[in-house]
């Protein structure tokens, strides 16, 4: 799935990247990387923290052809990732709150809808996160939120050519059971 996460990597920094650059401003926008360098300040940091797979898969019918004789079908699943942004610099927490606020404008819920994105839920935007950068003095701010989309593949689940049903043989009866005898016992 390296793909998958480089995918959604890619469309939240273009969505963050978007929103920064329709406000004028320059902040450079970056994927967390430990204590690796960091770009001057006023910055925007991104962080993968967690994922989520709630519900139960979708599995799509079998289909058979000459070119895959063991049949494929498609599996769906919804996939919700947690994220955390961060905000470096003067003004971070009016930024933050600005990146939040653009989910609920159809130009970036469009953006995201073309990435198969949506961000489905947010937290409060905070200051200060927890010596995040290592300087106590440097103004900060922070807030959580998750992005959902659809996980779709596809599986070869083979089939099945022969089944043998061997009846229990501590059950008195079992042997002699076939459609003629359930049709006399039935009422009616």
């Amino acid at each position: 799935m390296l793909e998958e996460r480089q995918y959604i990597k890619d469309a939240i920094y273009d969505w963050v990247r978007a929103v920064v650059t329709d406000e004028g401003r320059t902040d450079e926008v970056i994927w967390d990387h430990g204590d690796g360098p960091r770009p001057p300040t006023p910055f925007i940091s991104l962080e993968l923290i967690g994922t989520d797979t709630p519900g139960q898969p979708d599995y799509g019918m079998v289909d058979i052809t000459p070119e895959k004789p063991d049949g494929e079908r498609s599996i769906s699943r919804f996939v919700r990732r947690a994220l955390t942004m961060y905000g470096f610099g003067e003004a971070a927490m009016d930024l933050l709150e600005t990146v939040k606020a653009s989910i609920d404008k159809d130009r970036y819920v469009d953006l995201l809808a073309e990435k198969g994105l949506a961000v489905s839920q947010t937290f409060e935007v905070t200051e200060h996160p927890a010596n995040r950068s290592g300087i106590t003095t440097e103004i900060a701010a922070m807030f959580d939120f998750h992005v959902t989309y659809k996980r779709e593949m596809t599986d070869s689940p083979g089939w099945v050519d022969t089944v043998h049903i061997k009846p229990p043989k501590n059950l008195p009866g079992m042997e002699e059971i076939t459609n003629q005898k359930v049709q006399e016992g039935a009422d009616g």
